[in-house]
Protein backbone atom coordinates (compact mmCIF):
# COMPACT_ATOMS: atom_id res chain seq x y z
CA UNK A 1 0.00 0.00 0.00
CA UNK A 2 1.46 3.26 -1.19
CA UNK A 3 0.09 6.72 -0.26
CA UNK A 4 0.73 9.84 -1.94
CA UNK A 5 -0.63 11.79 0.33
CA UNK A 6 -1.55 12.10 3.96
CA UNK A 7 -4.31 10.42 4.75
CA UNK A 8 -7.88 11.29 6.55
CA UNK A 9 -11.15 9.18 7.11
CA UNK A 10 -13.76 9.80 4.30
CA UNK A 11 -17.39 8.43 5.27
CA UNK A 12 -18.35 6.28 2.11
CA UNK A 13 -16.43 4.16 -0.32
CA UNK A 14 -17.56 3.73 -4.12
CA UNK A 15 -16.39 0.55 -6.00
CA UNK A 16 -15.23 0.15 -9.95
CA UNK A 17 -17.06 -3.49 -10.21
CA UNK A 18 -15.29 -4.70 -13.52
CA UNK A 19 -11.38 -6.25 -12.81
CA UNK A 20 -11.49 -4.52 -9.51
CA UNK A 21 -14.41 -6.68 -7.76
CA UNK A 22 -13.23 -9.77 -9.52
CA UNK A 23 -11.32 -10.75 -12.60
CA UNK A 24 -14.03 -9.39 -15.77
CA UNK A 25 -12.13 -10.84 -18.65
CA UNK A 26 -12.89 -14.49 -19.17
CA UNK A 27 -16.93 -13.72 -18.54
CA UNK A 28 -17.67 -10.73 -21.02
CA UNK A 29 -15.45 -13.51 -23.39
CA UNK A 30 -17.78 -15.74 -22.98
CA UNK A 31 -20.89 -13.96 -23.32
CA UNK A 32 -18.77 -12.85 -26.69
CA UNK A 33 -18.70 -16.11 -27.97
CA UNK A 34 -22.46 -17.29 -26.89
CA UNK A 35 -23.24 -14.13 -28.78
CA UNK A 36 -21.65 -14.57 -32.21
CA UNK A 37 -22.53 -18.18 -31.61
CA UNK A 38 -25.80 -17.45 -31.11
CA UNK A 39 -26.40 -14.79 -34.23
CA UNK A 40 -25.07 -17.72 -36.13
CA UNK A 41 -26.96 -20.24 -35.41
CA UNK A 42 -30.70 -18.47 -34.67
CA UNK A 43 -30.37 -15.41 -36.23
CA UNK A 44 -30.37 -16.51 -40.14
CA UNK A 45 -30.49 -13.46 -41.99
CA UNK A 46 -27.15 -12.48 -40.15
CA UNK A 47 -25.68 -15.89 -39.71
CA UNK A 48 -23.16 -15.68 -42.26
CA UNK A 49 -21.51 -12.52 -40.47
CA UNK A 50 -18.30 -12.62 -38.93
CA UNK A 51 -17.14 -11.46 -35.30
CA UNK A 52 -15.21 -8.51 -37.83
CA UNK A 53 -17.90 -7.63 -39.42
CA UNK A 54 -20.26 -7.27 -36.53
CA UNK A 55 -17.59 -5.36 -34.85
CA UNK A 56 -17.92 -3.05 -38.04
CA UNK A 57 -21.46 -2.36 -37.21
CA UNK A 58 -20.72 -1.45 -34.28
CA UNK A 59 -18.25 1.13 -35.18
CA UNK A 60 -20.94 2.37 -37.27
CA UNK A 61 -23.35 2.99 -35.06
CA UNK A 62 -20.93 4.75 -33.06
CA UNK A 63 -20.13 6.97 -35.52
CA UNK A 64 -24.06 8.19 -36.38
CA UNK A 65 -24.50 8.21 -32.11
CA UNK A 66 -21.00 8.99 -30.42
CA UNK A 67 -22.92 9.40 -27.16
CA UNK A 68 -23.75 5.41 -27.41
CA UNK A 69 -20.03 5.11 -26.79
CA UNK A 70 -20.33 5.34 -23.16
CA UNK A 71 -23.81 3.50 -22.56
CA UNK A 72 -22.84 -0.30 -23.70
CA UNK A 73 -26.04 -1.56 -23.40
CA UNK A 74 -27.52 1.02 -25.74
CA UNK A 75 -25.17 0.42 -28.05
CA UNK A 76 -25.39 -3.21 -28.51
CA UNK A 77 -29.14 -3.05 -28.87
CA UNK A 78 -28.29 -0.52 -31.71
CA UNK A 79 -25.82 -2.18 -33.58
CA UNK A 80 -27.78 -5.23 -33.45
CA UNK A 81 -31.11 -4.09 -34.90
CA UNK A 82 -28.88 -2.17 -37.57
CA UNK A 83 -27.29 -5.31 -38.63
CA UNK A 84 -31.05 -6.76 -38.87
CA UNK A 85 -32.34 -3.86 -40.76
CA UNK A 86 -29.69 -3.71 -43.25
CA UNK A 87 -30.34 -7.49 -44.08
CA UNK A 88 -33.74 -6.50 -44.40
CA UNK A 89 -35.93 -7.23 -41.42
CA UNK A 90 -38.52 -4.80 -40.56
CA UNK A 91 -37.02 -1.64 -38.09
CA UNK A 92 -39.77 -3.07 -35.31
CA UNK A 93 -39.23 -6.48 -35.63
CA UNK A 94 -35.95 -5.89 -35.72
CA UNK A 95 -35.45 -3.81 -32.42
CA UNK A 96 -37.01 -6.35 -30.40
CA UNK A 97 -35.43 -9.16 -31.55
CA UNK A 98 -31.89 -7.06 -31.07
CA UNK A 99 -33.63 -6.05 -26.96
CA UNK A 100 -34.58 -9.74 -26.67
CA UNK A 101 -31.16 -11.41 -27.44
CA UNK A 102 -29.38 -8.49 -25.33
CA UNK A 103 -31.33 -9.59 -22.45
CA UNK A 104 -29.83 -13.09 -23.17
CA UNK A 105 -26.75 -11.71 -23.35
CA UNK A 106 -26.95 -9.93 -20.39
CA UNK A 107 -27.89 -13.27 -18.65
CA UNK A 108 -24.83 -14.89 -19.43
CA UNK A 109 -22.73 -11.68 -19.09
CA UNK A 110 -23.69 -12.43 -15.49
CA UNK A 111 -23.90 -15.78 -14.79
CA UNK A 112 -20.99 -15.99 -12.26
CA UNK A 113 -20.64 -15.49 -8.57
CA UNK A 114 -18.03 -12.48 -7.49
CA UNK A 115 -15.33 -14.13 -5.32
CA UNK A 116 -15.79 -15.05 -1.81
CA UNK A 117 -13.23 -12.87 -0.57
CA UNK A 118 -14.24 -9.94 -2.19
CA UNK A 119 -18.16 -10.60 -0.98
CA UNK A 120 -16.56 -10.76 2.52
CA UNK A 121 -14.31 -7.44 2.34
CA UNK A 122 -17.34 -5.54 1.07
CA UNK A 123 -19.81 -6.93 4.05
CA UNK A 124 -16.78 -5.96 6.41
CA UNK A 125 -16.02 -2.26 5.01
CA UNK A 126 -20.04 -1.82 4.91
CA UNK A 127 -19.71 -1.80 9.16
CA UNK A 128 -18.05 1.15 8.60
CA UNK A 129 -18.36 2.72 5.04
CA UNK A 130 -21.86 3.54 3.27
CA UNK A 131 -21.05 1.72 -0.27
CA UNK A 132 -21.48 2.55 -3.70
CA UNK A 133 -21.21 1.03 -6.94
CA UNK A 134 -20.26 2.98 -10.35
CA UNK A 135 -19.26 1.20 -13.00
CA UNK A 136 -19.14 2.08 -17.01
CA UNK A 137 -20.95 -2.06 -17.42
CA UNK A 138 -23.81 -3.41 -17.38
CA UNK A 139 -23.48 -6.49 -15.15
CA UNK A 140 -26.41 -7.59 -13.14
CA UNK A 141 -25.10 -6.69 -9.58
CA UNK A 142 -27.65 -8.59 -7.30
CA UNK A 143 -26.81 -11.76 -10.06
CA UNK A 144 -23.42 -12.01 -8.96
CA UNK A 145 -23.77 -12.05 -5.84
CA UNK A 146 -23.88 -7.99 -4.23
CA UNK A 147 -27.52 -7.16 -3.87
CA UNK A 148 -28.10 -5.39 -1.06
CA UNK A 149 -24.35 -4.70 -0.31
CA UNK A 150 -24.60 -0.66 -2.04
CA UNK A 151 -26.55 1.96 -0.85
CA UNK A 152 -26.52 2.93 -4.56
CA UNK A 153 -25.95 1.25 -8.08
CA UNK A 154 -24.79 3.60 -10.89
CA UNK A 155 -23.95 2.47 -14.18
CA UNK A 156 -23.20 4.72 -17.23
CA UNK A 157 -25.38 5.49 -19.52
CA UNK A 158 -29.18 7.07 -20.08
CA UNK A 159 -28.69 10.38 -17.83
CA UNK A 160 -25.20 9.52 -17.11
CA UNK A 161 -22.08 10.12 -19.00
CA UNK A 162 -19.60 7.31 -18.62
CA UNK A 163 -16.45 7.59 -15.98
CA UNK A 164 -14.06 10.05 -16.44
CA UNK A 165 -16.95 12.22 -16.94
CA UNK A 166 -18.07 13.40 -13.54
CA UNK A 167 -21.46 12.57 -14.00
CA UNK A 168 -21.92 9.64 -11.51
CA UNK A 169 -19.56 10.72 -9.15
CA UNK A 170 -21.59 13.74 -8.55
CA UNK A 171 -24.82 11.98 -8.19
CA UNK A 172 -23.18 10.23 -5.90
CA UNK A 173 -22.92 13.02 -3.79
CA UNK A 174 -26.09 14.48 -4.32
CA UNK A 175 -27.65 11.52 -3.03
CA UNK A 176 -25.20 10.36 -0.24
CA UNK A 177 -25.35 14.35 0.87
CA UNK A 178 -21.70 14.38 0.93
CA UNK A 179 -19.01 16.39 -0.36
CA UNK A 180 -17.01 14.55 -2.90
CA UNK A 181 -14.09 14.60 -0.68
CA UNK A 182 -15.63 12.70 1.98
CA UNK A 183 -15.71 10.04 -0.67
CA UNK A 184 -12.89 7.64 -1.71
CA UNK A 185 -13.43 5.95 -4.93
CA UNK A 186 -11.72 2.31 -5.47
CA UNK A 187 -11.20 1.35 -8.98
CA UNK A 188 -8.66 -0.74 -11.47
CA UNK A 189 -8.61 1.90 -13.91
CA UNK A 190 -6.02 4.55 -14.11
CA UNK A 191 -8.12 7.22 -16.02
CA UNK A 192 -11.33 6.33 -15.72
CA UNK A 193 -11.20 5.39 -12.30
CA UNK A 194 -8.43 7.46 -10.93
CA UNK A 195 -8.30 10.49 -12.52
CA UNK A 196 -12.27 10.45 -12.87
CA UNK A 197 -12.94 10.08 -9.00
CA UNK A 198 -9.83 12.63 -8.42
CA UNK A 199 -11.39 15.86 -10.91
CA UNK A 200 -14.66 15.05 -9.61
CA UNK A 201 -12.66 15.94 -6.19
CA UNK A 202 -13.18 12.30 -4.82
CA UNK A 203 -10.40 10.66 -2.50
CA UNK A 204 -8.70 7.60 -5.02
CA UNK A 205 -7.51 4.08 -4.32
CA UNK A 206 -5.70 2.50 -7.46
CA UNK A 207 -6.10 -0.69 -7.79
CA UNK A 208 -2.72 -1.70 -9.74
CA UNK A 209 -2.20 -5.16 -11.05
CA UNK A 210 -0.97 -4.08 -14.08
CA UNK A 211 2.08 -1.94 -13.78
CA UNK A 212 2.00 -0.87 -17.29
CA UNK A 213 -0.89 1.42 -16.61
CA UNK A 214 1.54 3.73 -14.29
CA UNK A 215 2.77 5.36 -17.61
CA UNK A 216 -1.20 6.43 -18.36
CA UNK A 217 -1.65 8.04 -15.19
CA UNK A 218 -3.25 11.33 -15.39
CA UNK A 219 -3.51 12.14 -11.85
CA UNK A 220 -1.95 10.74 -9.02
CA UNK A 221 -4.03 8.49 -6.51
CA UNK A 222 -3.98 9.32 -2.67
CA UNK A 223 -3.24 4.77 -2.07
CA UNK A 224 -1.88 2.58 -4.49
CA UNK A 225 -2.37 -0.79 -3.75
CA UNK A 226 -1.81 -4.53 -5.55
CA UNK A 227 -4.66 -6.45 -3.76
CA UNK A 228 -7.95 -5.21 -2.61
CA UNK A 229 -7.49 -7.27 0.19
CA UNK A 230 -4.99 -4.20 1.43
CA UNK A 231 -8.42 -2.05 1.89
CA UNK A 232 -8.97 -4.24 4.91
CA UNK A 233 -6.18 -1.61 6.54
CA UNK A 234 -9.22 0.99 6.20
CA UNK A 235 -10.88 -1.14 8.76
Amino acid sequence: MIFYRSWSPVQALSFDLDDTLYDNWPYIMRAEQWLIDYLKDQVHVTAHLTASQWQGYKRQVIKRKPELKGDVSACRVAWLSLAFTEHGMAEAEASNLAENIFQEFLAVRSDFVVPAESLTLLQNLAKRYRLVAITNGNVDIAKIGLGGLFELELKAGGEFKAKPAADMYLYACQQLQLAPQQIAHVGDHCITDVAGATKAGYRSIWLNQNSQQARKLQALPDIEISQLAQLQHLL
